[in-house]
């Protein structure tokens, strides 16, 4: 490190600190207050080159700060298979971020020298910094930050510029494990445009679908994924709103895009009707477009959404129909999961479970920990109510599928084969990605001729509720692992069943709040009316045995 701690010095003094802030790295990194967030830029910066020395490949740094205000921002690693980075290393992350403004050098080292990484080498092979920001007004500026850090380490880094999150992940991805030559945004709309076209084959859509992209980086970006989508003849129609222009700057995620829609059931703001005897339907994507949700409105006015839970059971039902058709020496042996939360609605899990005939293993809250579990199987489902979420086709799989023998199968079973081939393609397989899975959803719709309706129509929803309870201290309660049941004090799970057992089709689960002293709260029952009455019930409950305070 010596070599450089001169202009690491300089750089580091002009990027402070903010006085008595304590920076987590969440789920998706960091996330703060865009003017606090510069020591936290440089210090990623030079986090980053680490990590890439270390795995002697490709990582990837993403400035955003996704379905959150303007006035955020974020950064995150992403690491060389394209996922979101080890847990290991989050804790040198924020060992890194929260270190005294005059022990970060020696902080860094300290994380060097325990991982035995050598910056002083000549040659660093591989290692590159793939960055990429979204839209935010600040992104760029903090995004050079990062690159100062790189640069002071005498890193190499390549700049997407402004880039989707599922971009700079599927960069990331291909440029370690190939193909190469997809390894760019012009890449990312090839690979994504070609399998989608192949898997609809000679269909088309038959209705509009207008696309509420939250004035965030999914609007001018999915233009040019469909430019490619209809280059040869009209595939889709599509008509976009929200998108982002001069004088929007404050508008991203403001009362539109997919958490809007999806956690409070309201049509996103500038999103117009269409005459209910036109053929449309609608959908939203977050900031920086990696979520994705679908709605209508019905005639009396209510929102009808079809969230992360039903893009779930959509593809759940297509890639389980798929694999029954293929001969049983070929299928039998692949593994297939829908991994949920505990905020899954209930009738959800019995659709999947009991109908589709796919397990629903529960993880903890939180898409990376969904996405270590959907792992564990061949094709691993999983996808947040809120519309975050992917599907994973385990490599060794798809080679399996790619050997079969095509003269061995009849012409149903080869075009189940081929669909299956074509949607490990087309599905963004490092991360959730509304574009992405905006074309899967289109393709799995005509293919099957199914409509909203018949879509909306697999099964309904249960009536939910989500409260919160102040807490004194919310480490009081310790959870399962899936967070469904309360572990500690166990006088409050005892008495969450207690009141469950009064409610028709109930269930209820409390999590302390991973950011503030609160309990979430979450109940569903039989009729909306009785869901809110369960979930009073259960935040009395919790203020009576986990502290609660007025």
């Amino acid at each position: 490190m010596s070599a450089f701690t001169n202009e690491l010095t300089a750089l580091l003094s002009s990027a402070k600190k903010a006085p008595g802030f304590i920076y987590k790295y969440g789920t998706a990194g960091f996330r703060e207050k865009a003017p606090v967030l510069n020591s936290v830029f440089v210090r990623m910066g030079l986090l980053a080159w680490l990590r890439a020395v270390d795995t002697n490949q490709a990582v990837g740094l993403m400035v955003t700060a996704s379905h959150n205000p303007v006035q955020d921002n974020g950064i995150k690693l992403v690491d060389p298979d394209g996922g979101m980075l080890a847990q290991s290393w989050e804790e040198h992350a924020t060992l890194l971020a929260n270190a005294p403004d005059e022990n970060v050098l020696e902080v860094f080292d300290s994380i060097a020298s325990r991982l035995a990484i050598d910056l002083n080498k000549n040659d660093f092979g591989q290692a590159c910094v793939v960055l990429g920001m979204d839209t935010r007004p600040h992104s760029k500026s903090l995004s050079d930050l990062s690159m100062d850090g790189i640069k002071a380490l005498n890193g190499k880094f390549l700049h997407l510029g402004v880039v989707t999150t599922p971009q700079l992940h599927h960069v990331v991805r291909h440029m370690n494990l190939g193909p190469k030559d997809l390894a760019s945004e012009a890449g990312y709309y090839k690979k994504v445009s070609l399998s989608f076209l192949d898997l609809i084959g000679d269909r088309q859509g038959s209705s509009k679908v207008v696309i509420d992209c939250a004035y965030g980086v999914g609007g001018p970006k999915v233009e040019l994924l469909l430019k490619q989508v209809n280059a040869n003849r009209q595939v889709l129609q599509v008509e976009l709103r929200n998108v982002p222009g001069v004088g929007t700057e404050d508008l991203l995620n403001n009362g539109v895009g997919a958490e809007h829609v999806q956690k409070k059931l309201l049509v996103p703001e500038n999103t117009l009707v269409m005459p209910q005897d036109e053929l449309v339907r609608f959908a939203s994507f977050d900031g920086d477009a990696d979520r994705i949700v679908y709605f209508c409105q019905e005639k009396d006015g209510r929102l009808r959404l079809l969230d992360g839970d039903k893009i779930a059971t959509l593809f759940a039902m297509f890639i389980k129909k798929q694999l029954a058709l293929l001969p049983a020496d070929v299928s039998s042996g692949v593994t297939i999961g829908c991994v949920q939360t505990a905020y899954a609605n209930g009738a959800s899990t019995a659709f999947i479970k009991n109908t589709v005939q796919v397990p629903t293993p529960v993880a903890k809250t939180g898409v990376k920990f969904c996405h270590h579990k959907a792992v564990e199987y061949d094709v691993g489902i999983y996808f947040e109510a809120n519309g975050h979420g992917t599907v994973l086709f385990k490599q060794s799989m798809i080679e399996m599928l790619k050997k079969v023998p095509i003269d061995s199968l009849n012409a149903e079973q080869q075009l189940a084969l081929r669909r299956l081939l074509l949607l490990e393609q087309l599905i963004n397989q490092a991360t959730g990605d509304a574009m992405a899975d905006f074309l899967a959803i289109e393709a799995i719709l005509m293919v099957e001729d199914m409509n909203l309706d018949g879509w909306n129509g697999l099964y309904s929803d249960l009536p939910s509720r989500q409260l919160k309870c102040k807490v004194a201290d919310r480490s009081v309660i310790i959870t399962s692992e899936d967070e469904t049941r309360v572990l500690e004090p166990e006088v409050l799970q005892n008495a969450i069943d207690k009141v469950v057992a009064m409610f028709e089709c109930g269930r209820a689960f409390v999590r302390p709040s991973g950011t503030e002293d609160v309990v979430r709260i979450y109940a569903e029952a039989m009729t909306s009316s009785l869901a809110d009455e369960l979930a009073e019930l259960v935040r009395k409950a919790a203020f009576d045995h986990a502290g609660g305070i007025e």
